[in-house]
């Protein structure tokens, strides 16, 4: 089974195995990284907006109405996550950071006639998870032996990139049509350190490490479609699936215990692909005056049956954001979002559960205008609290919180 990596850490009998989540940022939630400027500003609530280059992301079909032709470009994005296990090992608890520095979102739009074509660059999941911490005395399931010294490394980077053409027109005075065709990558690379120091006469030492890697690709079409049906109320709906053509997940392990002087190496390659879920996107934008806008979207994530990478349950989200015009110079924008685990819940009396944790956002941006060009300063936070079961073949549960920040600095430039 290629869904999770489980290490077994052997002490004489087997004692415990440290259980590892699947090489993926963050395979439990589907909106790990909001893109574009204005967008993240509004908590990702843009389907029913989408009437600049944030649009060929989120619904293709508002390009149709963007004014003239522009070059938007997310300078930098740096985020950072903060996720702790409680009470894993002799008392002691677990922590895992993740930080990632990169252009998040670059689109383009140029009009021609009255169709409108774009190209866009976006990096909807990114994380580099660290972990590097020590436990002493920790019991072990052989009488007589305590693990004086468990030492654990983990480094796990993960990145996802999507790009690609789009094309958007008027139906009429009133709707449009859009279609996005992304090309999707994904790249994994997850090593784990776990050494061991046995109190046994003479002491014995344990060294166990797993590389894993995943490499993917394929295709994300998105289609959405707008409707104003009302001069200040516009609605958008946008469709999408990632379709992965060509997978390699390849696994190494080695372990070695000095007890015994065995050295066992085991190499795993697989070329199962991965299925996404069909997600759609239902938005609502209402303009109260000149100055002030409000908008929410609904995102519905599809349940997953993946007997290789493991099942998923539907997931529904809500984005809630704002757009305040201060003077034609300022705009302020706020938001709020949830990203709900697409994992089953944790039960009790139950054995190598997927973690589940529901997380929420808030976001804010203020953007300065000049003559064509634009100036946007933003950041959000994220938090939740859910359950988890770190160690597998056991039936201890953890509480899991986690929290993140991200900062970005974009511009925009219109001709």
């Amino acid at each position: 089974m290629i869904h999770r990596l489980k290490t077994a850490v052997l002490l004489g009998v087997a004692v415990f195995t440290v259980f590892v989540g699947a090489a993926y940022a963050d395979e439990y939630h589907y909106i790990n990284q909001i893109v574009g400027d204005r967008a993240v500003g509004m908590g990702g609530a843009y389907t029913a907006v989408s009437d600049d280059v944030a649009g060929l992301f989120y619904n293709p079909a508002g390009i149709a109405y963007s004014t003239g032709a522009n070059l938007s470009g997310s300078v930098n994005a740096y985020s950072s996550t903060t996720k702790k296990y409680d009470n894993v090992l002799a008392g002691k608890g677990w922590e895992r950071t993740s930080t990632a520095l990169l252009p998040n979102f670059f689109g383009i739009v140029q009009p021609l006639g009255n169709i409108k074509f774009g190209f866009s660059y976006a990096v909807p999941d990114s994380a580099r998870e660290n972990q590097d911490q020590t436990f002493a005395n920790v019991p072990s399931q052989t009488p007589g032996v305590v693990v004086n010294k468990y030492v654990i490394n983990f480094n796990n980077e993960d990145n996802t990139y999507n790009f690609g053409p789009t094309v958007a027109m008027d139906l009429n005075n009133a709707s449009s049509i859009g279609l996005t065709l992304y090309f999707h990558q994904r790249f994994n690379q997850l090593t784990l350190n776990q050494y061991l120091e046995k109190n046994t006469a003479p002491a014995t030492y344990e060294w166990d490490n797993v590389y894993s890697e995943l490499s993917e690709w394929g295709f994300k079409p998105v289609l959405g479609y707008m409707w104003t049906p009302l001069e200040k109320l516009s609605l958008g709906l946008s469709l999408s699936k990632v379709m992965v053509q060509r997978s390699l997940v390849r696994q190494q392990t080695t372990m070695w215990d000095s007890g015994t002087g065995i050295v066992t190496n085991t190499t795993i390659d697989s070329h199962e692909k991965r299925k996404y879920p069909v997600q759609a996107r239902l938005g609502a934008a209402y303009f109260l005056s000149n100055a002030l806008l409000i908008s929410g979207d609904v995102i519905y994530d599809a349940k997953v049956t993946d007997a290789i990478f493991g099942d998923k349950v539907k997931t529904m989200n809500v984005a809630l954001g704002t757009e305040y015009y201060y003077d034609k110079n300022w705009a302020l924008r706020g938001g709020f979002y949830t990203d709900m685990a697409n994992s089953a819940e944790v039960e009790l009396g139950r054995q190598n559960q997927d973690e589940h944790l529901n997380l929420y956002g808030l976001t804010a941006s203020v953007t300065n205008f000049s003559r064509n060009t634009s100036v946007t300063l933003g950041g959000g936070y994220s938090f939740g609290r859910g359950k988890a079961q770190v160690i597998a073949n056991s039936d201890d549960i953890q509480t899991v919180r986690a929290q993140g920040f991200t900062v970005y600095i974009s511009s925009a430039y219109m001709y």
